[in-house]
């Protein structure tokens, strides 16, 4: 069985441009923030109708996890590191599903804090 995730915008970014990720995005998970983050990101590069197209899909590919069970935990995680609102949602995906959160790329804002993070949570980077 694939291993579980909470997906960060940059590996929907990933997705996007190589489809090789299926396992991953099937068994991930993901949120309304990082759908949205990555509807804006695709359009400034492919256009609005593309990105509705692929957040569509992602939404019914991936497991999305309700807001309401992750905006008090995403505003904690806001409150007690330096980091996007966008990275927030992610890591309340990962606590409250109890998986990793994934990253495509190493974010120095999520680098500079992970021994830190990993108190709350663990991080994985493709």
């Amino acid at each position: 069985m694939q291993r579980s995730y909470a997906l960060d915008t940059s590996v929907l970014i990933v997705y996007y441009y190589k489809r090789n990720l299926d396992d991953i995005i099937r068994e991930g998970y993901i949120n309304v923030v990082t759908l949205s983050e990555t509807l804006y990101v695709i359009c400034r590069m492919e256009g609005v109708e593309e990105a509705l197209k692929y957040v569509e899909k992602l939404a019914k590919e991936a497991n999305l996890v309700p807001s309401h069970k992750l905006v008090c935990i995403a505003g904690q995680f806001k409150c007690k590191y330096r980091i996007s609102l966008s990275d927030a949602w992610t890591l309340a995906t990962a606590k409250v599903e109890n998986v990793p959160a994934l990253y495509a790329i190493r974010k120095r804002e999520i680098i500079d804090i992970i021994d830190r993070l990993r108190e709350d949570v663990h991080v994985e980077f493709l």
